[in-house]
């Protein structure tokens, strides 16, 4: 039988799903709006840039960016 999915995998899946689909802004919209506990933005951040370069971070926010300037 194969072997469940602890929940710390379960989320990291579900995170980048919705950052992959809806961009990271939009993501951390939805996220905001369905949340009602205390989350720990840090520790978030973390989950969502864990093995990310700061150069890799930058490199995204700029695609990000100018995509939205194109969308007008």
């Amino acid at each position: 039988m194969a072997e469940m999915a602890s929940d710390f995998e379960i989320r990291k899946k579900g995170l980048s799903v919705l950052f992959k689909n809806l961009g990271e802004v939009d993501a951390m919209r939805f996220l905001s709006q369905i949340t009602y506990e205390k989350r720990d933005s840090l520790k978030l951040q973390e989950e969502l840039f864990e093995g990310m370069t700061v150069d890799e971070i930058y490199k995204k926010a700029e695609e990000y960016f100018e995509k939205k300037q194109q969308k007008g």
